[in-house]
């Protein structure tokens, strides 16, 4: 019993999370109105099937760029962060800022890839604290 409520709980948590993000992207897409640009409704598809794609993530910043592409951002409580901009087809430009536990040194890659590309790239980073994927 413990482990089916665990699942229901986390299926209600993933479900309430969905709902804050599906609101997000209702206000940015209202202002991007307002303001005279319109949402990159394929920026939207793929911002989709990467957060259903992923078994659970900590909430993540959402704002809407001039180009009408949604960015998604995940701040670690150690300095290490990871932005996504999603850009249709499948395609992600990504940033990676890194804090390294062995040194105060952040490393920075950023680069583009493919959605399946960038849950590599953030299981390679040791970025799964943000997200598991």
């Amino acid at each position: 019993m413990a482990a089916i409520d665990k699942a229901v709980e986390l299926a209600m948590l993933k479900e309430k999370q969905y709902q804050v993000y599906r609101n997000r992207i209702e206000v940015l897409r209202s202002d991007a109105q307002r303001d005279g640009f319109t949402m990159n409704e394929v920026s939207e598809v793929d911002f989709w099937s990467f957060i259903e794609s992923i078994s659970f993530a900590q909430k993540a910043g959402l704002v809407l760029l001039d180009n009408g592409n949604l960015r998604a951002v995940w701040k670690g409580e150690n300095g290490s962060h990871l932005g996504l901009q999603f850009l249709g087809n499948r395609l992600v430009e990504y940033v990676v800022f890194k804090r390294r536990q062995a040194t105060k040194d952040v490393s920075r890659v950023a680069g583009r890839d493919t959605i399946e590309g960038i849950k590599r790239q953030i299981r390679a980073f040791d970025l799964t604290a943000l997200m598991n994927v």
